[in-house]
């Protein structure tokens, strides 16, 4: 009897974490408890823990919430399942968060059960230094109902050791400095920046919102805007955020980095999840010379768009008019599906217009590859693969889903 107990107590953290609410109260409270900008709190992950990171994400958008939830542990955080009761009808957040007796300061993840946007990203990297962007953040995602939204785990400034990547800064220090391994954007071996790239690859059409906040000189305009580099994308998403924003307040002035050249100041050029979105050879150390369009970097002026809800509406409003709903297109990723599954070996994709499969075994390392010319309904073969569980990213015109596959 005493195993039995045993066994039932290391197993509730697994399957019990579930709470209800308002979910923008529950992520203020976790901003709150953020350790500030000293004390060392902050740690790096290493190699296997961000591997085993990517692998919750992975298990999580293939909806296998057990799995995900199990490595999360692992890992000391958990997957709490939110249900947002001040929403009509409800909606359920999938909420990423260190255990309450971790000393993981990794940020805290947010993902939508059903977003109404699932190609926007929100992300706020410097909650506490640059104020009240993790909950104008929290607001956004929200009323947007986003993918998805990412909050810093401390203060930028919290840990004393120094990032590798290029760059300098005096926000920790009255002179210049390389920038701290606590600050989610400037640090490639974060898990900030591991949960960017697994978004990055696996959601075909996602854009990445980073929210920040500064503090406005007299030569400055309210609002600065940067994709990352001098180049114009196809999409310019900032320059239509722009113009949503004057909708919503005329009396905002803006610089915008492709379109104003010349404009050098806060446009987020040695910003890692920038770099590695726009393609960066090194995103650690290379600024990007072409832009894929799908990160924007906004600088606010606190008293206009940063101050309380109604500022963080403008923003919310801007967002919801430059990125439509994808609820009709997101209908597809629930049509799409293998069969059998779970299979003995040959299993059918049931799509139209595949262009692509890609295999992951459990670790998300890469076994097969294959182009498909755009197939209606191919099948593929497992009966050389050993049994387990592995993960069919699965390329059409239409965008692109993962799947999980289990070979028995």
């Amino acid at each position: 009897m005493k195993n039995l107990i045993f066994i039932l107590f290391i197993s509730f953290p697994l399957f019990s974490q579930t709470a209800i609410g308002d979910i923008e109260t529950y992520i203020d409270n976790i901003i709150s408890n953020v350790p500030s900008s000293f004390g060392d709190e902050y740690i790096s992950p290493n190699s296997a823990q961000l591997d085993n990171w990517d692998r919750a994400i992975n298990f999580l958008l293939a909806n296998d919430l057990p799995n995900a939830r199990s490595l999360a542990n692992g890992l000391n955080y958990q997957v709490t399942e939110f249900t947002d009761t001040s929403i009509a009808p409800n909606q359920i957040f999938y909420v990423f968060e260190k255990q309450s007796s971790s000393s993981n300061y990794w940020g805290t993840y947010v993902f939508s059960k059903t977003p109404a946007r699932n190609n926007l990203i929100i992300q706020a990297p410097h909650i506490k230094n640059d104020t009240n962007t993790g909950q104008q953040a929290i607001y956004c995602f929200k009323n947007t109902r986003a993918k998805a939204v990412f909050i810093s785990g401390t203060h930028r400034c919290n840990s004393s050791n120094f990032s590798e990547c290029s760059g300098a800064t005096s926000t920790c220090n009255s002179g210049s400095q390389s920038y701290r391994i606590s600050d989610m954007a400037h640090n490639i071996n974060t898990i900030f920046q591991k949960t960017t790239e697994n978004l990055f690859a696996n959601i075909s059409n996602a854009v990445f919102i980073q929210l920040h906040g500064f503090a406005r000189l007299a030569s400055d305009p309210y609002v600065i805007m940067s994709n990352g580099t001098t180049q114009t994308p196809a999409i310019d998403y900032a320059s239509l955020i722009k113009n949503e924003l004057l909708n919503e307040d005329s009396s905002l002035t803006f610089q915008i980095a492709h379109v104003n050249n010349s404009w050098t100041r806060l446009i987020g050029f040695t910003n890692t999840q920038g770099r590695f979105i726009n393609n960066s050879s090194n995103p650690c150390n290379t600024t990007a010379t072409s832009t894929t369009g799908r990160f924007i970097h906004i600088e606010q002026e606190r008293s206009k768009l940063r101050e309380n809800a109604t500022s963080w509406s403008k923003m919310s409003n801007a967002l919801l008019t430059v990125f439509p709903s994808t609820l009709g297109l997101d209908d597809f990723n629930t049509t799409i599906f293998v069969s059998p599954n779970p299979t003995s070996g040959k299993v059918l994709i049931h799509a139209k217009g595949v262009i692509q499969i890609e295999i992951y075994n459990l670790y998300g390392q890469i076994i097969r590859l294959h182009k498909i010319n755009n197939e209606d309904n191919p099948s593929i073969d497992l009966n050389k693969e050993s049994s387990g569980v592995f993960f069919f990213k699965i390329k059409t015109n239409d965008g692109s889903v993962l799947k999980k596959v289990l070979r028995f």
